[in-house]
């Protein structure tokens, strides 16, 4: 992602932006619940499955390394960080492919925003500031390229079984990545 200026994104502006685009799709799907369209739903949460999936990898692969150097009880925070990720993984797998009007997966898809919305919040207000703090602009710079670059390589959907830290989450998620690419042709 680039700036107007045409300046890469740092790691911390890139995923601040990602969390933007979550909420706008719990927004709407409240539309779509409202106006009763299934198809919208079942879009808003292929979406949600999809960018919360990518979302997740990216920072356990990126962030959360830097966080455990960078931080001071940074293991600790990053432990805490991936418990929540481990629950919001196990609410995708209750989403993902399933009819968005069961019961079901709506209610995991309410309990899916709470969770969401909790972690950005403690995200961005605490563990970002400080991460920004403790690198330079220059190691943002790099963490925002291998975000990136990350993104493009990361599975589509959730693997609450796969290792969530390196270098596991490294290997897995390579596996996961190819799997989830053709199940994502295939359901085309």
């Amino acid at each position: 992602m680039t700036d107007p200026t045409g300046a890469s994104a740092d790691a911390i502006e890139l995923l601040i932006s990602d969390h933007r685009e979550p909420e706008q799709l719990f927004k709407m799907m409240d539309a779509a619940r409202a106006t009763g369209h299934a198809d919208d739903q079942r879009y808003v949460a292929e979406h949600v499955v999809e960018d919360l999936s990518v979302h997740a990898v990216i920072e356990e692969m990126i962030l959360y390394p830097a966080m455990r150097d960078a931080l001071p009880n940074g293991d600790q925070l990053v432990e805490d960080a991936l418990e929540e990720h481990q629950e919001a993984k196990e609410l995708l797998t209750r989403i993902d492919g399933k009819d968005p009007q069961s019961e079901e997966a709506r209610n995991a898809f309410d309990e899916l925003v709470s969770t969401i919305r909790h972690h950005v919040q403690e995200e961005e207000n605490d563990l970002l500031p400080r991460l920004r703090e403790a690198l330079g602009q220059e190691r943002l710079q790099q963490m925002g390229e291998q975000l990136e670059m990350a993104r493009k390589a990361a599975p589509t959907h959730p693997h609450p079984h796969a290792p969530n830290t390196p270098p596991g989450n490294v290997a897995a998620g390579g596996f996961a990545t190819v799997v989830d690419k053709i199940r994502d042709a295939l359901q085309r």
